[in-house]
């Protein structure tokens, strides 16, 4: 008799956790799903349509997908100082930037007409990403190695710096 009823609980108790393991296949499976729909998109991705805009010269996508004030305080040098108004605050900050990446602008002739450019590995921590871009010169085949910066913001990678090394 003693040995019927252990059998018994043992039945039973496989007949309870057989639910329950069903019911944790499910939510798992359902947090799977559900991370699968929030994955963020590969920021190197944002910078080949950053590429592309240049090609372009399309504005419009350049500021959607740069943070042109923040990138353009690491271009000084690239750019030259800015013109400040009588106290001494720049009228218009990210503007010089998107003017050099469109058209006849300086940083386009350079980075698209000059070079060969590779986009590399791609870190990403929490909600800052940082793409391997080497520019390679089509002349003298130096490579110039650098990493640019981007965070997450508003659901999208945002480019906020060039220069990274």
């Amino acid at each position: 008799m003693l040995n019927q009823r252990n059998e018994h609980q043992t039945t039973r108790a496989h007949a309870v956790s057989l639910p329950a393991a069903l019911i944790l296949i499910a939510v798992l499976l359902a947090g799977l799903t559900s991370c699968s729909h929030n994955a963020r998109p590969d920021p190197k991705d944002t910078i080949k349509y950053m590429f592309e805009a240049m090609r372009q010269s399309d504005s419009v996508s350049l500021a959607q997908n740069i943070d042109l004030a923040a990138a353009e305080q690491g271009m000084e040098r690239d750019l030259g100082p800015a013109a400040a108004d009588s106290n001494g605050v720049q009228s218009n900050p990210g503007a010089r930037l998107l003017a050099s990446m469109v058209g006849d602008g300086e940083l386009r002739d350079r980075w698209l007409n000059d070079n060969q450019i590779v986009l590399g590995h791609a870190e990403t921590k929490g909600d800052t990403a940082l793409v391997e871009v080497s520019f390679i010169d089509k002349v003298t085949r130096v490579q110039y190695y650098n990493k640019m910066r981007l965070v997450w913001r508003n659901e999208r990678w945002i480019v906020i710096d060039f220069h990274t090394m």
